[in-house]
């Protein structure tokens, strides 16, 4: 089972979006679970997680949270308007197209 973290700077939206996917990748069959944290407490939760995204208004830190992944962890930045409408399901194929491990299926 692959743990995908979204980081947002609050981690209040990227909460609701997490949701939203999970629905998605149960309804799929995918064996993921997608949890969401605020930038403040993203180290302390990082080490658990496999995967990573990050909300489009948070990029500018994305160098500064890959120092908290390391460099054998994927990231990648959900493009704004899936994440603006909170689309579980363009936002959870994005983040399958980016990171191919995450399509485990049960």
């Amino acid at each position: 089972m692959k743990k995908l973290l979204i980081c947002c700077l609050f981690g209040n939206t990227a909460n609701s979006l997490a949701k939203k996917m999970q629905t998605v990748a149960n309804e799929h069959g995918y064996k993921m679970i997608i949890s969401a944290v605020g930038l403040d407490n993203f180290a302390s939760v990082a080490p658990a997680f496999d995967c990573f995204l990050v909300t489009p208004h948070i990029q500018y830190k994305l160098d500064e949270l890959k120092k908290d992944i390391g460099p054998d962890r994927p990231v990648a930045v959900i493009e704004s308007y899936p994440f603006a409408s909170l689309d579980g399901e363009k936002v959870l194929a994005f983040a399958i197209e980016q990171m191919p491990q995450l399509k485990e299926r049960e």
